[in-house]
């Protein structure tokens, strides 16, 4: 019976085909999930750590960017400042005309200081006059300007010359011919603009800021539409790289920045790991060093000792009793 029992085809088929082909696949299939398990894992750690590298570069960089836009700011002044003068003078009882030279007072700001220390300015004033023969009888006239400070405090005075443009008579009838067409529509109109620069080089006084400004042309028959009052700042060093080429130094800077944020960064990274939790640490792939292994440590070396130590301890003892012993015979 026994051996009809292990003939029968069934239990061969089942203990040589069937479980070992089971055996095969459950391995097969262990293993492989196994693999995908750690596979998997590996690959989550990867990207936690790609995602933790990629927050921090992003943070410094736009730290970078956000100290090089205050320190641009902070250290680099308004261009130009533009106020209209509104020009006021005295009529003639009576003739016709006037009777008095043309002046205006013009406020700079209403805050304690507008322009910058330390820094040149060009000062401006711009007529637009029209080409009229009484202008051109007039020929040079003085304008001249008084910058103050708050209280009226004098700072600087200056006068300059200005006269409209030469132009021959046949220069203007052949510019008239051909500017006819927009002349008679109103689209252009004969007239000048006249640049007068008061101050080249003026830097203000931070002890006494300029709050105001007075200007006067000094002519009676001068005759102006309208006139406005430049202040441009005069860059010199840092501050014209910075104005004249502002991709450049926008990126100089903000790699710079980019420099030293990231050796801070590094340092203190150094320097804290010690101190961080231990399961990003674990996370990190930081070396964790755990106090019990050092206490274990150093027992264990004191156990050593003083195993070594007692049976040298014993032999003295030991040589001592001989020696007494010898003293005693």
């Amino acid at each position: 019976m026994a051996i009809l029992t292990y003939m029968n085809p069934f239990n061969v088929f089942r203990d040589f085909v069937r479980l070992p082909i089971e055996v095969f696949v459950s391995d097969q299939y262990t293993g492989y999930k196994k693999k995908t398990n750690e596979g998997l894992t590996t690959l989550k750690e990867l990207v936690y750590r790609a995602a933790i590298v990629l927050v921090f570069l992003s943070a410094l960089l736009w730290i970078s960017i956000f100290l090089y836009v205050i320190f641009y700011y902070t250290y680099m002044p308004n261009v130009t400042h533009v106020r209209p003068v509104h020009l006021q003078f005295k009529s003639c009882d009576e003739n016709m005309g006037v009777c008095s030279f043309p002046s205006a007072h013009v406020q700079l700001t209403k805050r304690s200081q507008m322009l910058m220390a330390a820094q040149p300015y060009r000062i401006k004033l711009i007529l637009e006059v029209p080409e009229s023969q009484i202008n051109k009888d007039i020929g040079m006239f003085m304008v001249c300007a008084q910058l103050r400070a708050a209280g009226g405090a004098l700072v600087s005075a200056s006068c300059r010359s200005a006269m409209l443009r030469h132009r021959s008579r046949l220069h203007t009838v052949m510019r008239t011919l051909f500017y006819a067409p927009l002349l008679v529509s109103g689209v252009n109109e004969e007239k000048q603009f006249l640049q007068v620069e008061l101050f080249s080089d003026f830097e203000d006084d931070q002890a006494r800021p300029v709050t105001d400004a007075y200007v006067e042309l000094q002519s009676r028959f001068v005759q102006v539409f309208s006139s406005e009052l430049h202040i441009e700042a005069h860059f010199t060093g840092l501050r014209y790289v910075m104005y004249y080429w502002p991709k450049t130094s926008a990126l100089i800077g903000i790699c710079s920045n980019l420099f030293v944020v990231s050796l801070i960064f590094i340092l203190s990274w150094y320097h804290l790991q010690d101190g961080l939790p231990e399961f990003l640490k674990s996370k990190l792939g930081i070396e964790v060093k755990s106090e019990k292994d050092d206490n274990t440590k150093i027992i264990s070396k004191m156990k050593l000792e003083r195993e070594d130590s007692f049976p040298f301890i014993e032999e003295e003892s030991l040589l001592e009793e001989f020696q007494r012993l010898e003293k005693k015979t």
